[in-house]
């Protein structure tokens, strides 16, 4: 799909693209009529079933979120939806704002702004989940968001909560199952999704309380370095470890429940969840901390020593019961108690005077032991630190492998800040070598340079999180998936790799890096130009300079899909769409040919511009035989075998003459 800025579909006009999901694309455009700013969201048509599919999801979709927004001032409102110059276009509510990705990236979110965002979504889900529609004779008892995560929420320019998105499992009832797993986040996803593909309003709650973990602590409740890995933590089904301080007791009870190992043990409807979320803000009982008492009170019903089972201990005595009643029992009515001179203190033992002292002593030496310890620490790490300054030591594996030796399970100690910081900056630029080499086409990069790289980050990310780290992790991680998926053909791996790159450019919003790698996963591996065009503009718009690499590749693009295109004319040889079909690939050599004239001698390009210059003739001679046209027949010009077969057969019963030596059949 290309929609550059500046073009137009029907009334609206393409100024910018805001991102990608599944089959969609979304853009930011002017309807020209109304003069006013919407979000575009365009599927190209094409014969394959998912693309079908996920058309037919969309139309419902449409319907339904409309239905949904018209009860949920949170939900996009839909304006105008259909078919439009090869397209199926949406064309929605613009909300301007930020969404939680990008208020994240400063640290953890204030408790209290997190419970509202929390507290609003829950409402929306609840109004979804109990939306009773019926379009074109189908019932829809609630429907389901099916991608609950931070970026698709969105704080807007009035403060308001807005849900975005809800994709194409908007269009699916609570009773279906979704098979393929793309519409949806690993680090999202519940553990019964993850096993089954089922996408149902639990699913939903998970994913809320997933990202309401995040805002609250600034990390997810499950993390990996890998999507496989996390995806089995998930699965396990054991429980993450409840949310660090300073997060309030009762909302980490909630979170406790919200993402409890199995269904049962969770809320069990959006509305459970907000009540509690709400209570938690108004300060009174939650039912996620009520719970847990009551548990622990039954216990000490039926296990308190001397208590039989289902049995209260209760105060006996008559004296405190009448006190409690108000009445003086008469014991507590006798006299005042005298003032007496106090009895000098007994001295202590002898053995308790030792013990005291040898418990002084342990803990002075302890704490002479920590000091030593820590300044022992400090003084390595300050060594450490000096010799990969000096460059004494070089090699990323090196000092990987000596930090982990010197720091041990005290890797995050405030004594080895100084000394993290470096080996982080150390990998990180080890790593920024192979991207930047990427970057500027400087030689060739094979896969052992991106997994060398991927181990630099990862370490480097164990050292010390952060995001820009995490966003080049996913950058090598695309390009690995990308060159499996090309290598062997695995449309997983290939689908994985847009994920991944699509996670580092919100890791990276100024970054060129993931649209490069886009653009050459969408010309090798996906088989489509228009998007391989469109992230290489993506990528100049962040101040990338395309060079003679890209040129290439998007050559060898057009000249792939001119290649399909004039193969697939042979099927419709002879009728209308054979022209049509054979101008559009006659177009994809020409612009192939202009980008490989431009790069020579860049590559193999003086080789394929001998390549499509004969594809242009075969295609042009095809092209010059529809555009002739038919002569009106003539028995005396006509030549050849088949003239004289026309010939004979106009004249009446002849046989036509035998071919003479000179003639040519065709």
């Amino acid at each position: 799909m290309i929609a550059p800025a500046g073009r137009k579909l029907g009334k609206y006009e393409i100024q910018q693209k805001l991102g990608r999901g599944g089959m969609a694309d979304v853009y930011l455009a002017r309807d020209t009529e109304l003069d006013s700013l919407v979000a575009l969201k365009l599927i190209e048509h094409s014969s394959d079933a998912d693309t079908r599919d996920s058309i037919e999801a969309e139309r419902r979709g449409v319907q339904l979120q409309a239905h949904l927004a018209a009860v949920d001032p949170r939900v996009a409102r839909v304006y105008d939806s259909g078919d439009l110059d090869g397209y199926f276009f949406v064309a929605m509510e613009y909300i301007d704002g930020q969404d939680l990705n990008e208020l994240m990236r400063r640290g953890p979110l204030a408790v209290e702004f997190a419970c509202d965002v929390a507290l609003a979504v829950a409402h929306t889900l609840d109004n979804a989940h109990n939306l009773e529609v019926t379009l074109d004779g189908k019932d829809f008892h609630g429907i389901v968001h099916g991608d609950i995560k931070p970026r698709n929420i969105r704080i807007d320019a009035r403060g308001e909560v807005r849900v975005l998105d809800f994709g194409i499992a908007k269009a699916l009832s609570l009773s279906r199952k979704l098979t393929r797993n793309e519409f949806g986040s690993v680090p999202y996803a519940s553990p019964e999704r993850l096993d089954s593909g089922e996408v149902n309003a639990d699913s939903d709650l998970w994913s809320l309380a997933v990202t309401l973990y995040e805002m609250v602590t600034g990390l997810q409740p499950y993390q990996s370095s890998t999507t496989a890995q996390l995806e089995r933590m998930i699965r396990s089904r054991i429980a993450p470890p409840p949310a660090p301080d300073p997060c309030p007791e009762p909302l980490r009870r909630i979170l406790m429940k919200a993402v409890a190992p199995h269904p049962e043990l969770r809320y069990r409807s959006a509305r459970e969840f907000a009540e509690d979320l709400r209570a938690f803000r108004a300060g009174e009982p939650v039912r996620a901390v009520s719970e847990d008492l009551d548990a622990t009170r039954r216990t000490s019903r039926g296990g308190g020593a001397g208590l039989q089972a289902g049995q209260e201990a209760r105060p006996t005595d008559d004296a405190t019961r009448q006190t409690a009643r108000g009445v003086p029992a008469a014991s507590a009515a006798v006299e005042w108690p005298r003032v007496s001179r106090p009895k000098p203190a007994k001295p202590w033992p002898v053995g308790v005077m030792r013990a005291i002292w040898a418990l002084g002593l342990a803990v002075v030496l302890f704490i002479a032991w920590s000091l030593f310890s820590s300044y022992r620490l400090y003084a390595r790490g300050a060594e450490f630190a000096r010799q990969v300054e000096t460059e004494q030591i070089t090699d990323p594996n090196d000092i990987w492998t000596q930090w982990k030796e010197l720091s041990g399970d005290r890797s995050s100690s405030w004594l080895l800040r100084a000394p993290r910081a470096l080996v982080k900056q150390k990998l990180v630029q080890s790593a920024d070598r192979v991207i930047a080499t990427y970057r500027n086409d400087a030689q060739q990069l094979f896969e052992g340079d991106w997994k060398r790289a991927r181990t630099e980050l990862a370490h480097a990310l164990e050292a010390d999180p952060d995001g820009e780290v995490r966003g080049r992790l996913r950058l090598c991680d695309g390009h690995l998936a990308r060159i499996n998926g090309v290598a062997h053909r695995n449309p997983s791996a290939l689908n994985e790799a847009v994920q991944d790159f699509d996670e580092a450019q919100a890791l990276l919003p100024k970054s060129p890096d993931p649209e490069l790698g886009l653009a050459r996963l969408y010309v090798y591996g996906l088989k489509d130009i228009d998007k391989a065009r469109d992230a290489l503009n993506q990528a100049e718009s962040h101040g990338y300079k395309a060079g003679a690499r890209d040129l290439a590749q998007l050559a060898d693009g057009y000249r792939d899909r001119a290649d399909r295109v004039w193969w697939d004319s042979r099927n419709v040889r002879g009728l209308p769409q054979e022209k049509e079909q054979i101008e559009r690939a006659l177009a994809d050599y020409q612009t192939a040919l202009g980008l490989y004239q431009g790069i020579v001698p860049y590559g193999n390009s003086s080789v394929q511009i001998v390549r499509v210059q004969t594809d242009m003739e075969s295609v042009q001679t095809r092209l010059r035989e529809l555009e002739a046209p038919v002569p009106a027949a003539q028995p005396e010009k006509t030549a050849g075998v088949l003239g004289r077969l026309l010939k004979a057969l106009v004249g009446g019963s002849k046989a036509p003459p035998p071919a003479s030596p000179g003639e040519t059949s065709h």
